[in-house]
């Protein structure tokens, strides 16, 4: 597979006339001119190598063998093989002869290798130049000589030639059975997902002046289980069908080669912790009068806050190291300071349930879906008053700290930008949630007649109901994404008529 884009650009100002678009009319100081060249190209070479023996014993093997063009010759071309075997037990003569009800049984394993490396540069591995002119932006550089406009070349980004695959390694084990002629069915997985040289950025101090893109620097692991449940049978005329799904899957960092710093809030990548892990202060409530956060304020320090920032609806922050300041301490897992793990962005124990029916034409479905564990942090839009509010919607702002409010979602009202906000348990949403996903009833009208075969009205819900303590301007489903940015979540109803002709 090969990819090669061509682009020119051409920009021009001020024109001679508004009658003659033409880059000839335009001010020759404003004119400008780009060009880009992209290409990219990947080979594969692959092959499976398959064996039944009795329709018990199953087995296969495959291999891909991947080169990328994004990287270096060395480490260009890598190998990555997968197996899979599977035993039919149902299929046994002791299964067959004295457990009859058991129509499937199998037995199976996985082991597999696949590269990544589509997230990395075109040219990584090559220390390439950008040119152009001075210009006010904070990633160019601003470079004047006699007073003018200078053109420059420099080095935007480190390159590596000893980049390479980022390795994604999985194995897996499960079971399917059967029984009672399929009328039930069960499936159940253990999983263990290894990402070896995972390729990611790293942190470098700002110094350096010079990004660093992606690179292999770590290993994530992630690991869990998935289960499955169908129940499908008769009663009479009726027809009904159940379902229950049940998987939690799990990540932690095991190696990273980048800095191991923490602030309040989402970190990305943090060695011995899950992806995007939540750091912030314990709290204890609000202050509920002046004499209180005077008191607090002779004791514990707020380096972080405006010098009103001790006054009655201002978050109270734990000491919890009594050093007598609130802070990060050294910004590491092992010196975080009054800081406190509270949790990943990550799900865990994803759930959902079905349940169909079908009765003289009249058909009927449900289904729910959910997340038992689950957090996330409002974000500043949320959290800081009158700061580009009208990103946020009205109702946000009104559960706000008062004497006759005492125990309010949010502190005190703040105009500007002064208010101490930091990443705390207060501003961790519980992101655990149920909901009905969809909703159907339909009715098929028996007609005989010799240009219509069938004629079936119906309701249709979607996203109609859900349980759960998120703030309700924020969708569970997707997390904190309540702005004027996002596309504004909905419930859908509809009635409809199928005709089949």
């Amino acid at each position: 597979e090969e990819y090669r884009k061509d682009e020119v650009r051409a920009l021009a100002q001020t024109m001679v006339n508004n009658d003659f678009f033409s880059f000839n009319f335009a001010d020759p100081l404003t004119k400008q001119s780009f060009d880009d060249i992209d290409t990219w190209a990947l080979g594969s070479v692959f092959g499976r190598f398959n064996y039944d023996f009795s329709e018990k014993y199953l087995f296969e093997a495959s291999f891909r063998y991947d080169g990328s063009s994004r990287l270096a010759k060395e480490s260009r071309w890598q190998l990555f093989p997968s197996f899979s075997a599977a035993w039919r037990i149902s299929e046994e003569s002791f299964i067959k002869d004295h457990l009859p009800f058991i129509s499937n049984l199998k037995l199976r394993a996985s082991w597999g290798q696949l590269g990544n490396g589509s997230v990395l540069g075109l040219y990584d591995y090559i220390a390439l130049l950008s040119a152009g002119l001075s210009e006010n932006r904070a990633d160019y550089p601003n470079v004047i000589f006699n007073g003018q406009q200078s053109q420059f070349f420099f080095q935007k980004q480190l390159a590596s030639a000893s980049k390479t695959w980022e390795t994604v390694q999985q194995a897996n084990v499960g079971i399917d059975l059967g029984m009672f002629n399929q009328r039930l069915n069960i499936t159940a997985d253990i999983f263990e997902k290894r990402n070896k040289d995972m390729l990611a950025n790293i942190k470098v101090p700002s110094i350096i002046g010079i990004e660093t893109g992606f690179t292999n620097v770590g290993e994530l692991k992630s690991y869990g289980w998935e289960f499955d449940i169908k129940w499908r049978d008769k009663i009479g005329s009726i027809n009904y069908n159940l379902g229950f799904n049940l998987s939690d899957n799990q990540n932690k960092v095991i190696k990273y080669d980048g800095r191991s710093s923490i602030n309040g809030g989402r970190v990305e990548l943090l060695e011995g912790y899950p992806l995007n892990s939540i750091w912030g202060y314990k709290t204890d409530g609000y202050f509920q009068t002046l004499e209180e956060a005077e008191a607090y304020k002779a004791v514990v320090k707020y380096p972080f806050a405006p010098a009103n920032a001790f006054k009655p609806g201002d978050v109270k922050y734990i000491d919890l190291n009594g050093d007598g300041t609130i802070s990060s301490g050294g910004g590491t897992p092992q010196d975080p300071g009054d800081l406190q793990y509270l949790g990943t962005y990550s799900a865990r124990y994803t759930y959902g349930m079905d349940l169909g029916l079908n009765w003289k034409g009249i058909d009927f479905s449900i289904m729910f879906q959910g997340v038992a564990k689950r957090a996330f942090l409002l974000n500043n839009n949320a959290i800081v008053p009158f700061n580009q509010s009208a990103f946020m919607p009205f109702s946000i702002f009104s559960d706000r700290w008062s004497e006759d409010n005492p125990n309010a979602m949010f502190p005190r009202l703040y105009q500007g930008n002064t208010y101490n906000y930091q990443a705390s348990d207060r501003s961790v949403q519980n992101g655990s949630y149920i909901r009905l996903k969809n909703v159907q009833l339909g009715y098929t009208i028996p007609l005989k007649r010799n240009f219509i075969q069938n004629l079936r009205v119906y309701f249709s819900g979607q996203d109609l109901w859900e349980k759960t303590e998120v703030l309700s301007v924020f969708d569970p489903e997707i997390g904190n994404n309540a702005d004027t940015g996002s596309y504004p979540f909905f419930r859908t109803a509809s009635f409809g008529l199928n005709v089949t002709f």
